[in-house]
């Protein structure tokens, strides 16, 4: 999968799991009557003499709620140098399946899991993410899928079909398919029965993978 398609589907998949935990991002304050009782609830914001253009929201920090498979949560760091990552959680009867279907460009994930004995039930998914942006703009986010016993390289394509195309790479002293170049790092890391998927600035790259088990 390309660089840019593995960017946008994972911020895609952020947005609508943020959505279900009811995370924060950048929020716009609600519209006030002022002081009209109500009668007149959807005022319009004025542009203060800035030529036309109406005030916009400030980003605000992104809050993730501690999700329900936190073992699994607990396997992403809570800091990458002096970055503060938030963190949550899913079970099978959690999962927002939506954002995990956009993020992973997988198939055959079905497949995978009846000629491995193992059910939708046995799939667990957790993610972080920077809770600021960063100063260049690549987003900090770190997913990981897992397959409750089954051994992470049986069903690695079923959440991402590139994986084997990537060229393998030593990254934080562990071995994972994937590139870093241009300032941006986008790479896929197994470890036992968990599917590691980051993406992230190049600077942190280091960091990330060799927080991880």
């Amino acid at each position: 999968m390309s660089t840019n398609r593995r960017l946008l589907s994972g911020v895609f998949a952020l947005s609508v799991i943020v959505a279900a935990c009811g995370g924060s991002g950048s929020k716009t304050p609600a519209p006030t009557d002022n002081g009209n009782g109500g009668n007149n609830p959807t005022s319009q914001p004025t542009d203060a003499g800035n030529g036309g253009s109406t005030s916009q929201p400030t980003d605000a920090p992104i809050s993730l709620a501690p999700g329900n498979a936190s073992g699994l949560e607990a396997l992403i760091p809570d800091k990458v140098g002096t970055t503060e990552i938030t963190k949550t959680s899913f079970d099978y009867s959690a999962i927002p399946w939506a954002g995990i279907a956009g993020a992973s460009g997988g198939d055959g994930l079905d497949k995978i899991l009846k000629d491995n004995g193992k059910t939708l039930a046995d799939i667990a998914f957790a993610m972080g993410m920077a809770t600021t942006p960063s100063t260049s703009g690549i987003p900090t986010i770190i997913y990981a899928l897992q397959v409750k016993g089954l051994d992470a390289s049986k069903f690695v394509t079923g959440f991402d079909s590139g994986y084997s195309d990537n060229p393998e790479i030593t990254v934080g002293g562990k071995k994972v398919h994937g590139s870093i170049s241009g300032g941006f790092g986008n790479v896929t890391y197994l470890h036992d029965d968990v599917v590691f998927m980051v993406i992230a600035g190049e600077k942190d790259m280091d960091a990330i993978l060799s927080a991880l088990p």
